[in-house]
């Protein structure tokens, strides 16, 4: 007998795409109402997008792992502020956004109140690897909001106007913070081509 998951994946992929989004605003109004596996659900499409976002802003796979359930906590508590489905996405990873300033934040305050040194004196060969790429050094010396606009344009592919909702500002603000970062990022770079 097939679980409950693979019964809705069934029955999802059955009703036509205009019913769909009945289906996806009846799935938020249960997680409203406390229903942990609608939240999972709603959810779960959006984990690998929030992780791949932490891991390009942390440069750390287990602290993006401590992120995304931050992250998904903080998603828990504020569910009730979306109403509009179309806009989870945008929404939750904005939250990873945050969880990951904060923790860069809270390590670079433990660093300076234990007197450890900003860079381990023992790096693993990836880190090696990673420190050797030099766009990875230049995503860095950017400042935090244009390395977050470049991650979700260009290693997230998001639409502009995602990017916006995420970084809280409007689409040709977005659009300008975009091309100053790539500027920063290739001089030499067409940025026509790299917006396209």
């Amino acid at each position: 007998m097939p679980d409950d998951l693979s019964q809705k994946t069934v029955l999802v992929t059955l009703i036509p795409d205009a019913v769909q989004p009945l289906v996806n605003s009846s799935l938020l109004g249960a997680a409203h109402r406390g229903s942990e596996r609608a939240f999972a659900d709603l959810l779960g499409p959006l984990v690998d997008p929030g992780y791949r976002l932490a891991c390009a802003m942390l440069h750390d796979p287990q602290a993006a792992e401590d992120v995304m359930q931050e992250a998904s906590f903080t998603a828990w508590r504020r569910l009730a502020k979306v109403q509009d489905q179309q806009k989870l996405r945008p929404w939750f990873l904005s939250i990873v956004a945050n969880e990951c300033r904060n923790a860069r934040r809270l390590r670079w305050v433990a660093r300076v109140k234990l007197g450890l040194p900003i860079a381990a004196s023992v790096r693993s060969d990836e880190e090696r690897i990673q420190r050797g790429v030099d766009l990875a050094r230049a995503l860095k010396q950017l400042g935090d909001r244009d390395r977050l606009v470049v991650l979700l344009y260009f290693y997230l592919d998001l639409p502009l106007e995602e990017v916006a909702s995420i970084v809280g500002s409007s689409v040709d603000a977005a659009r300008a913070r975009l091309y100053r970062s790539v500027r920063r990022l290739r001089p030499d770079l067409e940025i026509q081509e790299a917006l396209k």
